[in-house]
């Protein structure tokens, strides 16, 4: 093996940047190729993976994602879930306080008036009888589905239909 070498500025920084991924990185392939760059530039060095690692300025390395019970990723996104959720409890509760203490009265009193003060939409409907007529031609419902809809007896919808075929027959 040949002797050591020392790392010039460009490799340390190469190196530290391969660990930093080696142990940050959120997937697996990334991070087992990450280290594996790491040792070939340490080997390249003449120095095991420790040693290069020893020589790094920063001497902290984060622990790697397979030893940790949790990857930064995953427990950010699972703190700010918890941070929104937190957010909208502390919302609702002061918008149940402000209610309570009347803020929006004026609001909902406005709101009220204002749908009151709707047209009105027009109410007319079809005639049982004549919605039955088309329920009848138009579609292949069961007698007691259409007596069922238009609240008609069935042997009123049956008498209907009756009538329908018999003005059918004298206009053929």
């Amino acid at each position: 093996m040949p002797a050591a070498k020392a790392f010039s500025d460009a490799d340390r920084q190469r190196f530290h940047n391969l660990l930093k991924l080696a142990a940050e990185s959120p997937f697996a392939g990334e991070r087992s190729n990450a280290l594996a760059a790491a040792e070939r530039l340490a080997t390249k060095f003449g120095m095991t993976l420790d040693e290069a690692a020893s020589t790094v300025a920063e001497p902290r390395q984060a622990a790697p994602v397979e030893e940790s019970k949790h990857h930064p990723a995953a427990w950010a996104a699972f703190m700010m879930d918890v941070e929104i959720q937190a957010d909208k409890r502390r919302r609702d509760e002061a918008m149940a306080a402000a209610r309570a203490r009347g803020l929006d009265a004026a609001e909902r009193r406005a709101a009220e008036a204002a749908k009151k003060a709707r047209p009105r939409t027009s109410r007319a409907r079809l005639g049982r009888r004549r919605f039955a007529r088309i329920l009848l031609s138009e579609t292949k419902l069961p007698f007691r589905d259409i007596a069922g809809i238009t609240g008609l007896d069935v042997y009123q919808i049956v008498g209907l239909k009756l009538q329908m075929r018999k003005a059918e027959a004298q206009n053929v």
